[in-house]
């Protein structure tokens, strides 16, 4: 017998009985409901209840184990899934910080070009400048034009095609804040 079950007093060891009864199985529970009164007063009908008490307290021993040895396991598992999550996180936003210092330095260099061709354009006769500007690509047209003083602007506007200019001047105008940005 578990020494924790003999040295429970009488009234711990009923308890013990009433937690342990409604887990027997249906026959096992019914043969100890109905045993004679002779055999629970026997000391060998003690013995065996006991025996069998001992038995039922060791099976749910082993069965706590396991379950506490699965819960062990998921906590490592959760555990090895947390870190695993803030490494990747981290990674994450390493790549971010990294595509961000790309597109900054991307940008600066885009934005010198830009500064360059600018140069040029306004370097260039009005109407070759304008004739250039009339097929180039909206995009590009408006950020070398909002590179330009607005001077060479209103000369490359003068010989454009109006409505090219209009279009433009819209592009231009969605582009820009306050007025008077880009003037040099």
């Amino acid at each position: 017998m578990a020494p924790e079950v003999r040295s429970l007093p009488p009234l711990g060891l009923i308890v013990a009985l009433a937690l342990i009864l409604p887990t027997l199985p249906a026959a096992t529970h019914a043969q100890q409901t109905k045993p004679s009164a002779e055999k629970e007063n026997s000391p060998e009908g003690k013995a065996r209840l006991l025996q069998e008490l001992d038995r039922q307290i060791e099976e749910r021993r082993r069965e706590l184990a396991r379950e506490g040895e699965d819960l062990a396991a998921l906590k490592r598992a959760l555990e090895a899934a947390k870190v695993e999550l803030l490494q990747e996180r981290q990674r994450m936003e390493e790549l971010k910080a990294q595509v961000e210092a790309d597109l900054a330095r991307r940008s600066k260099l885009d934005d010198a070009r830009l500064g360059q061709i600018s140069k040029v354009y306004q370097a260039m006769k009005p109407k070759e400048a304008a004739q250039a500007l009339e097929k180039m690509d909206d995009d590009l047209a408006v950020a070398i034009l909002d590179r330009l003083p607005g001077r060479t602007v209103g000369k490359l506007f003068d010989v454009m095609d109006k409505s090219r200019v209009r279009q433009l001047t819209r592009r231009l105008q969605e582009g820009r804040g306050p007025p008077g940005r880009g003037e040099k």
